[in-house]
């Protein structure tokens, strides 16, 4: 059942998906994985998984590079494929992949709402935490 999210960039209409329904995924790294307690499940339960995925990190300023020389380890680890965005935040960066690359069976996988702007032709699932709720049996 969609639900309509309200944010200060605009109003959102929200619906469950299924990774199934995308033949590749371009994941926003940064933006995941801060949301993980272990930010190396992201890179293991993918490559567990199988998901055809492209990982996308920040690497537009030096602030990023600590942080992204270790995901790129655990990226290595799982034999994962990764592109750096050198030149715009992550999010852009993946939208602009996934548009390029694969279009409309593709989708963006990211917290940030600034995805859900951009792109015009592929899907974005959007991570959000919703306080107080316990999952469903």
């Amino acid at each position: 059942m969609p639900r309509e999210a309200k944010t200060k960039k605009g109003r959102f209409v929200l619906r469950p998906a299924s990774l199934a329904d995308f033949q590749r995924l371009y994941v926003d790294v940064f933006s995941i994985a801060a949301s993980l307690a272990h930010p190396e499940e992201l890179f293991q339960s993918a490559a567990e998984a199988g998901v055809d995925a492209v990982f996308v990190m920040d690497a537009w300023h030096e602030s990023h590079i600590p942080l992204a020389r270790r995901y790129l380890e655990l990226r290595r680890r799982y034999g994962l494929e990764c592109r750096l965005s050198e030149s715009k935040p992550a999010e852009a960066f993946a939208v602009e992949l996934c548009e390029s690359e694969c279009g409309s069976g593709c989708a963006v996988v990211t917290r940030d709402y600034y995805a859900a702007l951009k792109a015009r032709r592929c899907a974005v699932l959007l991570f959000w935490r919703v306080e107080g709720l316990s999952p469903q049996p």
